[in-house]
């Protein structure tokens, strides 16, 4: 009898190689190749990603071999996945970042665990589950390997297609979860396998009995916040770090036009206040100092958000959090005060745009105003301030953007960033795609007053007008590395000037005409400034 029956797998972040030879395929105007120049930096004649740059650069200071990237910061679905199983009475082993625990992945594969569930969490296509499942295959080879999570929730939203079932194929799984929750059906298929039976009477299953892919009968859970919350106490400190991710609330409560996801996820669903409790009470007696709330509205409902920041207040934790944070619902000065006085640190602003006509497409319910004043006292408060904005979003055109140039520069959000639409073809402003004229999807894409072209065009102009603010980063970085580096030591006083050094520094490389000598200045000041730094060590190893 197995003495393992499951291992949960997070994130595989990819090889940067993979991905710059990708964007630079798109073409030179396409907005995967701007986002691409906006993202790297270059060590030694090579290409990389911002952590992986700071990573080089400390190790040629310290002589160390860290590998500083954000998923040290456990993977939450795999926590929370095998918190799952564990409930139900099974024996299963979380692996956070599968690139860079490969070790401790063949020691638990060689216990020749029943069955490894893959969490898709991050993925937009179906290579990295590809390489996971060779790599299982390799050293567990009668293993029961089952995929699941968003990748696959949304390749299933136009049936089992022909392409479809070659991508089954082609990932080389034994069977799927289609279900945007999942978790009762990882424990069912995990239960089928035990007993020996067919994966027929369990709900959401994509399996493969005779050489075609069929669904078994669909059920949707619905499942309890409380009742699923994370006993903490069955991980080791080790494995939490100082930096923590946590969740009080499913789903969305707004409907925007550009996101498909509240209809996937369902009606918004929360956590009682007294469950968030005990599971921070359990996250400081391990240790963490920093708690990441992955809420898509943590301040929604307004009421609720300041029961939670009270809370705090009393528990007394001495954690700092960080999160998302809608200003429009933040209402009033008090909202603000007990946020601060809870802990937070740092906000992520789904701002899109500074312009009203495009908020409105968008259907934000959000106005100027309110993000202004929200960002106003979120600074006054001394909590960072993080601003996603959106480019060519139906109905942009010059003068919206630079009406969102001119919000940047006259709010200054601590941080920001833009990037072309992704047009997702589910999303609900895909239903008015005749009255606005949207042609294509992802990153080919035109309607009446943009295509994404011009859009790419407009987010590297703004990398250069936007002055008020620093630019983060997407690849391995993004706002959720800020939390991470507070856990390493690295504040945002400290981080900020590295990342305006990175910013002028691809500014000069991306120029017409690149000054070799100022390059040469930059490059030094930058990796002087990262050798300086007082980091705590990494806990991965290249």
């Amino acid at each position: 009898m197995n003495g393992l029956d499951c291992i949960v797998i997070g994130y595989h972040a990819g090889d940067f190689d993979d991905y710059r030879l990708m964007c630079e395929q798109a073409g030179p105007d396409s907005p995967e190749r701007q986002i691409y120049r906006k993202e790297h930096l270059v060590v030694d004649g090579r290409p990389m990603p911002w952590l992986e740059a700071f990573s080089h650069l400390r190790n040629r200071a310290t002589g160390r071999s860290d590998r500083y990237h954000v998923g040290e910061v456990f993977n939450l679905a795999t926590l929370y996945l095998t918190n799952h199983l564990r409930r139900h009475g099974y024996t299963a082993e979380p692996v956070s970042l599968f690139g860079a625990e490969q070790e401790q992945l063949a020691a638990l594969l060689a216990e020749r665990p029943r069955m490894v569930a893959i969490t898709t969490t991050f993925y937009v296509n179906i290579l990295p589950v590809v390489q996971i499942v060779e790599f299982v295959r390799k050293h567990a080879p009668d293993t029961h390997i089952v995929v699941g999570g968003p990748l696959i929730d949304n390749l299933c939203l136009g049936g089992l297609t022909e392409t479809l079932q070659d991508m089954f194929f082609a990932m080389g799984a034994d069977s799927y979860v289609q279900e945007s929750q999942g978790e009762q059906a990882l424990a069912e298929v995990c239960a089928a396998l035990t007993a020996g039976v067919p994966l027929d009477g369990v709900a959401n299953v994509i399996h493969c009995p005779e050489d075609v892919w069929t669904l078994t009968h669909r059920r949707p859970e619905a499942n309890d916040l409380d009742a699923c919350s994370i006993d903490w106490s069955g991980f080791t400190a080790q494995q939490i770090g100082a930096t923590a991710q946590t969740r009080t609330a499913r789903s969305c409560a707004f409907k925007c036009a550009f996101c498909d996801y509240p209809s996937r996820a369902g009606a918004l669903a929360t956590a009682s206040v007294d469950t968030v409790r005990h599971e921070l009470r359990a996250l400081a007696d391990k240790g963490v100092r920093n708690v990441v709330f992955v809420d898509d509205t943590f301040n929604v409902p307004p009421k609720r958000f300041k029961e939670l920041c009270r809370m705090m207040i009393e528990e007394d934790l001495g954690l700092r959090w960080y999160s998302y944070l809608r200003c429009s619902n933040a209402r009033d000065e008090e909202t603000f005060d007990l946020a601060a006085r809870s802990g937070c640190s740092g906000v992520f602003l789904g701002i899109e745009s500074g312009d009203a006509q495009v908020l409105q497409n968008m259907n934000k319910l959000a106005q100027d105003s309110q993000y202004r004043t929200g960002i106003a006292r979120l600074k006054e408060r001394g909590i960072t301030t993080f601003a996603s904005i959106i480019i060519g979003f139906p109905g942009e055109n010059a003068r919206t953007v630079a009406n969102t140039v001119d919000f940047l520069n006259e709010t200054a959000p601590d941080f920001w960033r833009a990037q072309a639409w992704w047009g997702n073809e589910r999303s609900p402003v895909y239903r008015s795609k005749e009255l606005y004229g949207i042609k294509g999807g992802a990153y080919s894409w035109e309607h009446f007053t943009m295509n994404s072209r011009e859009a790419a065009a407009h987010c590297d102009a703004m990398f250069d007008a936007v002055t008020a603010s620093t630019w983060l980063p997407l690849y391995d970085f993004d706002f959720w590395s800020l939390p991470y580096l507070a856990g390493k030591n690295v504040s945002v006083a400290a981080l900020k000037p590295l990342l305006e050094t990175s910013q002028r520094l691809m500014r000069e490389r991306d120029a017409a005409s690149p000054d070799p000598v100022r390059m040469a200045a930059l490059e030094r000041e930058f990796a002087d400034s990262v050798a300086a730094l007082d980091v705590e060590p990494a806990k991965y190893q290249w």
